[in-house]
């Protein structure tokens, strides 16, 4: 785990009482426009786990005060927003005052910006890091890579979401292979479940949609060029020419909003496509939909589609990485090459036609994600901090 790396400043208390003070330093808390992005629901439920086992965290983003600060504040938390650009190089000495005055006992760095600017705070200031990769980047820019690979050696642990993302990890961000391991984000099993009929029933009366409809559910960042909505649209063209009582939800914010209403005119779906916004019921959502579609075209271990395999939905979609890692094709769902509509079409059709079958895949889909409990992460993330904060004892 990076034993290399130096790390022999001064002993804090954090260590010897075992309540070790870690500092969460993260480009941003939403992407492109969206809320609460998928990294940062992630280390809402780690921390608020952790938070009993004694730990205590603070977290800095790289950038502009955001409203999803607020969810870490509840749980009192502290978020310090450093307010820089992108590439600002003041990003170094805001970081390195902070951590000089909070003194905590390991930086988790999520995002470019974090590992980058991290990993050079951790060398100054003698303190361990972990390297935390939520996604695999096709074509990772140039820059990017020049940086790991002369920062790679400052790694002292590295955590990857998925098996794909691990090897993304080893390949283009140049960290050692010893030093990397699988950590899936996990959900709250027990506690994500559909709500009773009687709420599920409001919502989707609430959306406009009549008992009897059928409702095919897509759920991410408004993004095409990473989750691929538009061809969900496009094939939902093919979709309503045998069924025409069946409305999509595309539910999420984000920046191509605009575009996506304006391709669901052009396909002439528009009264069918019901964009929903941010939804904090997506338990509800799922629960009255009848297929959830995911056609990313590339994912670290999206946790969306954990949310709708613990809800029993069938599911449809690319074998983006992560997604091929949950979905066995033709067992638990369905995976189409990537931008293929017509069997896009063709799979959620067949799932249309034969409920039964769609069901048993839902219950199969169920299974599997049974080994994606967050207690799972949750232990093995407290102990990689135990690990690393004995460094410093």
């Amino acid at each position: 785990m990076g034993k290399e790396l130096d790390i022999t400043g001064p002993k804090h208390n954090h260590c010897e009482t075992n309540s070790l003070f870690i500092m969460h330093v993260i480009d941003k808390l939403s992407v492109s426009g969206s809320g609460l992005h998928g990294v940062s629901k992630a280390l809402e439920r780690w921390l608020s786990d952790l938070r009993f086992q004694g730990f205590k965290f603070g977290i800095i983003s790289l950038r502009a005060p955001e409203p999803a600060g607020e969810i870490f504040e509840k749980l009192g938390i502290h978020v310090h927003f450093l307010d820089k650009g992108k590439f600002d190089p003041t990003t170094y000495s805001a970081l390195v005052s902070i951590i000089k005055k909070e003194k905590p006992d390991i930086l988790h760095l999520h995002g470019y910006g974090a590992t980058n600017f991290g990993r050079i705070a951790s060398l100054f200031c003698k303190i361990p890091n972990i390297v935390h990769e939520h996604v695999y980047i096709p074509n990772q820019p140039l820059y990017q890579t020049i940086a790991d690979t002369i920062l790679s050696s400052l790694t002292t642990k590295a955590i990857a979401c998925s098996k794909s993302v691990r090897d993304f990890m080893i390949k283009d961000r140049k960290i050692s292979p010893d030093k990397v391991e699988i950590l899936l984000y996990g959900l709250p099993l027990a506690q994500f479940q559909a709500p009773n009929i009687d709420k599920v029933h409001e919502v989707k009366n609430s959306l406009g949609i009549a008992p009897a409809h059928k409702i095919v559910c897509c759920v991410g960042r408004l993004q095409n060029s990473q989750k691929g909505q538009i061809f969900l649209l496009k094939a939902a063209a093919l979709i309503l020419k045998e069924f025409p009582r069946t409305h999509f939800l595309i539910v999420g914010d984000g920046p191509d909003l605009f575009k996506f209403q304006s391709v669901a005119k052009e396909e002439g779906v528009d009264k069918n496509i019901i964009f929903t916004g941010f939804r904090d019921d997506i338990p509800a959502i799922l629960e009255l939909s009848d297929i959830f579609a995911m056609p990313s075209l590339y994912e670290g271990f999206p946790i969306a589609l954990v949310e709708a395999m613990n809800l029993r939905k069938p599911i449809v979609g690319f074998p983006a990485n992560g997604i091929q890692e949950a979905i066995t094709d033709g067992e638990n769902g369905f995976l189409v090459p990537f931008g293929n509509i017509g069997l896009l079409a063709e799979r959620i059709i067949y799932f249309l036609k034969n409920p039964k079958e769609a069901q048993d895949m839902g219950e199969k889909a169920w299974k599997v994600c049974q080994n994606y409990d967050i207690s799972f992460s949750v232990q093995r993330l407290g102990e990689i901090y135990k690990e690393l904060g004995a460094f410093q004892t």
